[in-house]
């Protein structure tokens, strides 16, 4: 059974090579070595291709700075029978990986994701991720797409992740695989150990930039996730 990690990085050159580090070491820790790790490097500006590279990954190009463009452009050269997509910010702890292996080899689920912790946020923010690991899960959605994974003929299936929109796309992903799972009995698992992630987001993103989503999604619908220009603050680096 191969794994296939799928890291979608855009100007990630500060954080990548410790964070890949991470990722390898949570892997190797649980004596699991059938995988492979994709970097997608997302045009970036700095050199986050060249530490990619140094490290050891794959590395592939996606010249539209899209993250759902940049998962599947991963996904399109990948290896393995599962992908793992993780995000260049956030590393899995060694017990998150190991509740991985079993989900995957417990064969109850198609695909699934994590809680998240952040790392030194601000109290607004770590009580709005707080609601999400509560209120997700119970949903069958994922509170991140910090770290999500599924079967590779489900991610086929499913179509990968819906390149028409440029944020809440983890979100989609999860309500389709979520109902691509129930057609064959099997689970969309919310793994309950955390993915830790930095908290450079929440230096871009306030209060507003979320109530201005529920307000565009409440009178617009899925067609106002479609402008890029209303969610800049998300490709900020």
């Amino acid at each position: 059974m191969k794994i296939s990690i799928i890291i979608p990085a855009y100007n990630e050159e500060l954080q990548l090579y410790e964070n890949l580090q991470k990722i390898k070491n949570s892997f190797d820790f649980n004596d699991f070595s059938d995988y492979e790790i994709i970097v997608c490097d997302n045009n970036s500006s700095d050199k986050t291709s060249i530490i990619a590279h140094e490290f050891g990954a794959r590395v592939v190009f996606e010249p539209f700075n899209q993250i759902s463009k940049a998962r599947n452009k991963g996904a399109s050269i990948a290896n393995g029978e599962w992908l793992v997509f993780i995000d260049a910010d956030s590393w899995p702890s060694k017990y998150l990986i190991h509740l991985l292996l079993e989900q995957i080899n417990s064969e109850k689920s198609i695909a699934g994701s994590s809680l998240v912790q952040f790392v030194s946020s601000p109290l607004w923010w770590k009580a709005t991720w707080k609601f999400s690991n509560i209120s997700m899960p119970l949903l069958n959605l994922t509170p991140t797409g910090a770290f999500m994974f599924c079967k590779r003929s489900a991610f086929n299936e499913v179509g990968g992740f819906n390149e028409e929109i440029f944020v809440l796309e983890d979100l989609d992903f999860s309500y389709k695989m979520r109902k691509y799972s129930k057609s064959f009995n099997k689970k969309f698992t919310i793994i309950k150990e955390p993915i830790y992630t930095s908290s450079r987001r929440s230096n871009n993103l306030k209060p507003k930039d979320f109530v201005k989503i529920a307000v565009n999604l409440s009178t617009r619908g899925k067609s106002s996730l479609k402008d890029k220009s209303r969610f800049q603050q998300w490709y900020t680096r």
